[in-house]
This record gives structure tokens, sequence and C-alpha cells, in this order.
């Protein structure tokens, strides 16, 4: 029976070692066939027992250094295919060899049971040669000032975010520098994908995109980079948009967190948020609407060059929101300790300021394990709800353009109140 089970075990690796490297063979066998100048001792026959060769150098438990072997075996096979395509097919590059040592070692994850990471960089290979005209076609677009960019955000967030302390450092026990930092790097992250976004789909669809996908993390984020980018700009109600749709991603987002992880007796008051989200998204459609009578519809869409597009990366409003996050931070801990009873609702204002999660899902938390009423929690967490909200309008306020705060203001205000007047009917 065990030795059915061992059997069965190898076969099963075998198998899917030889389907990845099928997988990835296909496709240089699709770009062989089509051109002339692909040609290559890599096919599909190659890749699939390149990928087998791996899974099979780990079966051997007593030689725990056979896939080493084996692969330096495959180095010099690959080192005189290198050679020989140089010298008498003048073929450049060195992707088709350094494809065929990744091949190898995608099985070699395979045979120890990685089988996610395998395929993960099975998907990977697939992704840059199947679209390497495009690779190809993106770079020659970018400017000096975009790699320096990259370079920066690349820095703030590898070279200083894994070093900085995850425990607090301060005698309250609220700053931890890695959060705080970590905060700053999404806010820069966010104006980073926006400013290419909007370079290559334009402001209509660019902004949208990158609000709704910075807001699953931090609707504030998003706002911070909007704002601070519509200083420079006369697209005021793209922008505006833009936070809207944030807006409606958080509120949505509290209501999948209440959802999930609330008790039954809360769901009542979902439709608070459920309406909020509602009137974001129709302000949002009201912005863009507005945009369109102003622009034309695929103006702005199909021709990026219109949009003025500075630096891609800024992070002078990022630091300057991360000051302001240690000073609630700190404010919240304080709140706790001497406001009492009421400390939680105190907490909910501050957190609501820079971010609801934390409050929406330590109130949760509590309730479960007894330590906070039901309603206590649903009171706060509407609190956070409301103050996360209106708060939008004073970090546009202090980062945004002039034309951005009269409108992002109203949008917000309407918002609100629709909240409100639900909350009071139910």
């Amino acid at each position: 029976m065990i030795d059915n089970v061992i059997f069965s075990d190898i076969a099963i690796k075998l198998l899917i070692a030889s389907a990845l490297g099928a997988f990835l063979g296909v496709r240089r066998e699709m770009e062989a066939q089509h051109s002339e100048k692909h040609r290559s001792f890599m096919g599909l026959r190659t890749m699939t027992l390149l990928c087998l060769m791996g899974a099979f150098s780990t079966l051997f438990p007593l030689f725990p250094n056979l896939p080493l072997i084996f692969f330096g075996g495959i180095v010099i096979l690959v080192s005189i295919a290198y050679a020989y395509g140089s010298f008498h097919l003048e073929r450049n590059g060195l992707t088709t060899e350094f494809t065929a040592m990744i091949v190898f070692w995608i099985g070699v994850l395979v045979g120890v049971d990685k089988y996610i990471l395998a395929i993960l960089m099975t998907l990977f290979l697939a992704g840059i040669h199947a679209y390497k005209e495009s690779l190809h076609g993106f770079v020659k677009t970018l400017n000096q000032e975009e790699w320096s960019g990259a370079l920066q955000l690349l820095l703030i967030s590898g070279a200083i975010l894994p070093f900085l302390p995850k425990t607090p450092i301060d005698p309250w026990g609220a700053i931890v520098p890695f959060n705080v930092w970590f905060l700053v790097v999404l806010i820069s992250g966010i104006g980073f994908l926006g400013y290419f976004l909007t370079k290559y789909f334009g402001a209509r669809g660019g902004i949208p995109l990158a609000s709704f996908f910075g807001a699953i993390v931090s609707s504030t984020a998003v706002t911070i980079a909007m704002a601070s980018r519509s200083k420079d700009s006369k697209l005021s109600n793209i922008f505006a948009g833009g936070i809207m749709i944030a807006l409606a991603t958080m509120q949505i987002r509290v209501i999948g967190e209440v959802y999930f992880l609330g008790t039954s007796d809360m769901l009542h008051f979902l439709l608070v948020p459920l309406a909020m989200a509602g009137a974001s998204l129709v302000t949002a459609i009201y912005f863009f609407s507005v945009s369109e009578r102003r622009h034309g519809f695929y103006s702005l869409f199909h021709n990026p060059d219109k949009i003025k597009l500075d630096s891609p990366f800024e992070i002078g409003p990022a630091i300057k929101f991360g000051l302001v996050f240690v000073l609630v931070l700190i404010a919240i801990v304080l709140g706790k300790k001497y406001f009492g009873t009421s400390g939680v609702y105190t907490a909910a204002i501050f957190s609501g300021i820079i971010d609801i999660d934390s409050i929406v899902l330590s109130s949760l938390e509590s309730v479960k394990h007894g330590q906070l009423a039901s309603q206590t929690a649903q009171n706060s967490v509407l609190i956070a709800l409301f103050v996360n909200t209106v708060v939008k309008i004073a970090y546009g306020a202090f980062l945004g353009s002039f034309r951005l705060i009269r409108k992002m203001a109203l949008a917000i205000l309407f918002v609100a109140l629709v909240g409100g007047g639900v909350y009071f009917l139910i």
C-alpha cells in the first residue's frame, strides 16, 4: 500500500513537471513556426524534458546534490548551444539559454512539492515571452525621469522599509516605524501607479483604475495621491471622480468586513454604508460625465498626450501624511486612556481620520470576545465611517487645487447627508 502511494506521488510530480514544460514549449514552437528568427534549440520536446529532468533529479533522497549535478550538465550544454548560435547562426541574446536553466529549476520546485511557486514561475516565463514585443514597446516610451522615479520608489520600499522596527518605539506603544513608513510607501506607490495608468490609458481610464485598486488598501492614500496631482492639472472633475470612486470602494470594504466578521444583529445598519457607496458612485459618474461634455468622451482616453504629467514619484505629500498619522496614533492612545468608556468613540473619531479598518476590525473582534456591546461597536463603526468620509475634504483642502476642493467638498457632504438620512430612517 505504501509503495503504491509513493509511486502515485512520483507519477503526479512527473506529470505536472511535464505539463508545465510542455506549456512553455508550445509557445516556443509557435514562435519558431511563424518566424525563422525565433528558431533555436528550445522547443516543445526540449522544454518538456528539461522540466521533467528537474523533477526527476529530486527523487533520490540518498543523493541530495543530484539537482546541482544535473544543472551543471545543463549549463555546459546551454553554453555550447549559445556559442554555436552566436558564431554560426549570428543569434544574439541570452533569453533562450536563461529560459532553459529556469525551466529545469521549475521541475525541481515540482519535485520538492513547491507547486504554487513552480506554477507562478511558469506563468512569469510565459508572460515575458508572449508579450515581449509589448514590453519592448513599453520600454521605448519611458524617459529618464520615469526610470528615476521607479528607482526612488524601490529605494524607499525595498532598501528602507524591511529594516524598520516592527515594534512600538514610543512610551505609549502606538508608533510602529514599519507601519508608518509602509503608509508613506503606499501613498507614493498609488501616485506612481496612477501616473502610468493615466499616461497609457488617459485620465478617464487611468485615474478610476488607480483609485479603485488603491482604495482596496487605503482610500485615504488615494485621496492624498489624487489631490496632490490635481494642483498642476485642469482635470479637476476627473480627479474628483477618482476620489469618489475611492470613497465608494472604502464603504463597500466596510460592508464586507461587517457582513463576514460581524454578528447577525449588526447587519441591518449595513444599509448606511450601502447608501453612502451608492451616493459616492453617483457623484463619480456625474464628475466623469461633466468631463465628457467639456473634453469629449474619447479625447482623453485615446489621446493621453493631451494630459500634463509631471514627476511620476512624489514623496512630499506622503511624508506630510505620515507625520499626521503619527500624531493621530498618539491621540488615539491618549483618548482611550483618559476618556474612560467614551474612549471607544474617541478612538473611532481619531481612527476614522487615518484608517477605518483598524477600528472596524478591532470593534468586531471585541464583540466576539464579549468585551464590547454590539450597539457600541455598531456606533463606533458608523462614527469612523462618517469621519473617514468627511475628513477627505480636509486632505483635499491641504493638498489639492481650489477647483478640486470645491467640487469634492460638495460631493462628500452629499454622501454624508445620504448616509445620515438612512441612519435616522432605520
